[in-house]
């Protein structure tokens, strides 16, 4: 690629970038952020998938977070998920507009509900993104709002400036280890993420599908409304 395709492609990844963050503000999303598919072309997925291929054709994600309290304290997840769906559907036509590709990868998917796997991981897609880093209760810890309540993503094809990622900063804390009432989570230190999942979380105890806040709601993060 010569030096003036290299500039117009840079100066149409700034443009596009600004413009999302308009769109964004206007749908009252409070944390966002962008990540290169292209670099998480190892991650497992929820089923049996061609990463590769799909990351060729997507090669950003804009990823949503919204916060515990967002829609008020007595919200359900439900209605959170519900608020997240409207403003990545708003993103959706704006990318069709365009005429680019995109590709919602949903809040509440689970190809695979025994192991609560999705079909690309959120939490993943939200560290890549910048939006914070994964604490050891394995949720996304925002340094603004603490421990992200629900996530969301689009993939697509046009061109975006992706985040950075976010040192993590939990240190030793064990409050939300210590705090959960099924002792489903085990403390183990990791300096980016655990390298499984069963190290740090029985799933099986756990009962965040259940409605259980109480590893969000113990983490000295979390914005308090």
């Amino acid at each position: 690629m010569s030096k003036e395709k290299v500039m117009e492609h840079n100066t149409k990844k700034i443009i596009e970038t600004e413009n999302l963050r308009k769109l964004i503000e206007r749908l009252e999303i409070d944390i966002y952020g962008i990540a290169d598919m292209r670099l998480l072309k190892e991650m497992k997925t929820g089923i049996p998938t061609d990463l590769e291929k799909i990351v060729n054709i997507f090669p950003y994600a804009i990823v949503l977070g919204a916060q515990y309290g967002k829609l008020g304290k007595k919200a359900s997840g439900g209605k959170t998920a519900l608020f997240l769906e409207e403003a990545a559907f708003s993103i959706m036509e704006y990318l069709e507009d365009k005429g680019y590709r995109q590709l919602i990868i949903h809040t509440e998917d689970e190809f695979d509900p025994i192991n609560r796997l999705g079909f690309i991981s959120l939490k993943i897609l939200a560290k890549a993104a910048g939006l914070g880093w994964q604490g050891r209760s394995l949720l996304i810890i925002s340094p603004e709002y603490g421990p992200l309540h629900r996530l969301i993503a689009i993939l697509t094809d046009l061109p975006f400036q992706v985040n950075h990622i976010i040192k993590n900063d939990c240190g030793d804390c064990r409050k939300c280890i210590e705090a959960c009432p099924q002792s489903a989570l085990i403390f183990v230190k990791f300096s980016d993420h655990p390298l499984n999942r069963e190290d740090v979380l029985d799933i099986r105890k756990c009962l965040g599908d259940d409605g259980c806040l109480v590893c969000l709601l113990a983490c000295p993060w979390l914005k308090k409304f």
